[in-house]
């Protein structure tokens, strides 16, 4: 499925999103700390429509969902969550998390794709469990 994803912050679209590249121009801004955070609002266009989100990126290579309107309302199919996710780890940062408010106003939804992998959740490991680790090794 053909998607493309779109920021508004000049940073991250400088340098493609990855991770090392946004590490170094931060480190080279004042304050010269590693707790830097970026935010931006994120436009992810797919077949299914145009679903936008606005993420914090962070030093420690966390990326987190503040706010979150989806291309397609359906549960099972809404490609926006996997595209973040499949950028987010390929340009180097940690997998994406929902805030905690997003999850609980709409935790089935937020669920759904903790459990399929797509996303991680310090709520819902709180709340349910820490999830087994896969072990990739003996797939």
């Amino acid at each position: 499925m053909e998607c493309e994803i779109n920021f508004t912050d000049l940073t991250i679209v400088e340098t493609d999103g990855k991770f090392e590249e946004v590490n170094k121009i931060m480190l080279k801004e004042p304050p010269f700390n590693k707790t830097w955070v970026i935010r931006s609002f994120a436009t992810i266009c797919s077949p299914g429509g145009v679903g936008s989100m606005e993420i914090q990126c962070h030093g420690d290579k966390g990326l987190y969902i503040l706010d979150y309107t989806p291309s397609i309302g359906e549960l099972f199919y809404n490609p926006d969550l996997g595209v973040l996710s499949m950028w987010s780890q390929e340009k180097g940062w940690k997998t994406p998390q929902p805030h905690p408010d997003l999850v609980k106003h709409n935790k089935e939804f937020w669920k759904h794709f903790y459990d399929t992998l797509v996303i991680d959740s310090d709520y819902l490991d709180k709340l349910y469990g820490k999830r087994p680790q896969i072990d990739e090794d003996n797939m």
